[in-house]
């Protein structure tokens, strides 16, 4: 997301969210309105008389851990070292942490907010850029008086997700020392909350580091182009070390799928356009298949049915000559 108002607007995008669902759930009605706010949680004071609260409040950004593709010299493509020689300032992988209170003035109100709210998340872990791009031109109409709505009249919706596929919302479960500790920091009356972490947000500079025809965002589907030996003779064998030369080949959880198999491996460098892995040393010579495979970034359970998958690649595996294997053939 190449834009300033990146993280004013995936804030606004995930406020929204909370609204539609908390509307739409027939459960709550009985609560009556429910306010969402993005205050910080010292500002905030329910009296006796009050109004249910869902507060969102943003309280950590952190780079997020692919963010360094591209910045080791000995692993650079060619065009992304010239494009850095031009002075190109590379985009900013990174990710929002949210942390989201419930606040009620009656037995359960908390309890019931906190437990729909979590199902709706959970419903809703991942969120496509028409998804976005329709969030956001709602905020910006409901409110045109608004301050977010006014700075995005300086630019434009479509400008703001120009470089953004998908946000992924995924749940950072704190045990009690952590959530004292945020709360402490956070200066505020504690109430039950939970905290998100949503991710990939890139916020590029006006230059623009891509190379001509490449790919805007580094969550599309991952393409292999070649594989090749890192050895200079080029001879591919067990134990190989072996680089992945392609496109949108880095994620949060990058890993390669060898002929197949169920079991996956994990690379030793990964970067947008290339990979370096080891083949292990049990794999029989002939024709052998690898994918790029990319997971979602969920900590506490595994959604297979979420992978994004490469094209297949194929490549020959010579067989290993040793000693043994000499005199055997000389028997």
């Amino acid at each position: 997301m190449s834009n300033g108002l990146a993280i004013a607007a995936i804030t606004a995008v995930f406020k929204n969210l909370l609204e539609d669902g908390l509307v739409q759930n027939a459960a709550l009605s009985s609560m009556g309105n429910v306010l969402v706010t993005t205050l910080p949680p010292d500002q905030i004071y329910i009296g006796v008389d009050g109004q249910p609260q869902l507060n969102l409040f943003l309280y950590q950004v952190s780079e997020n851990r692919n963010a360094d593709m591209g910045k080791s010299d000995c692993y650079q493509p060619a065009h992304h070292q010239a494009s850095t020689e031009e002075g190109a300032i590379l985009p900013l992988a990174i990710n929002l942490h949210y942390v989201l209170t419930a606040y009620g003035n009656k037995d359960f109100q908390t309890e019931i907010l906190l437990g729909y709210v979590m199902q709706l998340m959970h419903q809703t872990p991942v969120l496509s850029n028409a998804t976005i791009r329709a969030m956001l031109n709602h905020v910006a109409t409901i409110n045109r008086s608004g301050l977010l709505a006014q700075a995005i009249e300086s630019t434009s919706v479509e400008a703001l997700t120009e470089q953004l596929d998908q946000v992924r919302i995924a749940p950072n479960l704190f045990n009690t020392e952590q959530m004292s500790r945020l709360w402490s920091l956070l200066k505020g009356s504690y109430r039950p909350s939970i905290a998100y972490e949503v991710s990939m947000i890139f916020i590029g500079s006006k230059k623009s580091s891509l190379a001509p025809g490449s790919s805007k965002g580094a969550l599309n589907q991952p393409q292999i182009e070649k594989i090749v030996a890192s050895l200079t003779n080029g001879e591919i064998v067990a134990g190989s070390n072996l680089i992945i030369y392609g496109k949108n080949l880095s994620e949060d959880i990058t890993l390669l799928r060898l002929n197949g198999g169920e079991n996956l491996l994990e690379p030793q460098i990964v970067e947008d356009n290339r990979i370096l892995f080891k083949l292990p040393h049990n794999l029989y010579a002939g024709v052998q298949k690898v994918q790029v495979v990319h997971q979602q970034l969920y900590k506490y359970q595994n959604y297979k049915d979420l992978e994004v998958v490469s094209n297949e690649q194929t490549f020959v595996l010579h067989p290993t000559i040793n000693d043994s294997t000499v005199l055997a053939l000389q028997d």
